[in-house]
């Protein structure tokens, strides 16, 4: 047999009452009459009205609100599987901090935490033929906002086709950018 509604969210309203949300409770629609009650029930009591063949507790679903859920969600997703592969490509910290809010130690814990282990110091600098290789490719991306969501996008791609560590790419794009030869709109 399944658990119904009224077994469901009795449960989940006799568990918060013994942890004292009062307001919560009420919240979902329980009267503070119906909550005095409720605590004091027996067992019998409690397992009469929960397993109750009448359906006292309906549920609705706020269907914008759920949408919005959803949506964000997969923004979420989104976001956590970017940052995910920006580490993957070695991207820094001052990296990951500028496109994706983290701290340094928010940043470490994350690389700890999918098995990244990065080597302390400075990356080597790029010959000429990966900074030449870096200009065609930004060039070719037509990104005109190095701070941007398209500049994020082209730079990992960048990275992931020539196997090249996103610092390298981000750090020769700012040097870039600071001698005036990226145009930005």
């Amino acid at each position: 047999m399944t658990p119904s509604v009224n077994q469901a969210v009795l449960t989940h309203v006799m568990q918060a009452l013994k942890e004292g949300q009062i307001r919560y409770c009420e919240s979902l629609g329980f009267s503070p009459q119906e909550l005095f009650e409720l605590t004091h029930l027996t067992v019998d009591d409690m397992l009469y009205l929960s397993n109750s063949a009448v359906q006292f507790i309906t549920l609705s679903i706020d269907h914008n609100m759920l949408s919005r859920m959803l949506t964000r969600t997969e923004q979420e997703r989104v976001f956590q599987q970017n940052l995910e592969e920006a580490l993957s490509l070695g991207a820094s910290i001052e990296f990951i901090t500028h496109f994706f809010g983290l701290s340094t130690l928010e940043v470490c814990a994350r690389r700890r935490l999918i098995g990244l282990f990065v080597r302390q110091g400075r990356n080597n600098a790029p010959d000429e033929a990966v900074e030449a290789l870096v200009w065609n490719e930004w060039q070719k991306a037509g990104v005109m906002k190095l701070d941007s969501p398209d500049a994020l996008k082209a730079m990992m791609t960048i990275a992931r086709s020539h196997k090249l560590s996103l610092t390298v790419i981000w750090n020769l794009l700012r040097q870039w950018h600071q001698e005036k030869l990226l145009h930005e709109e």
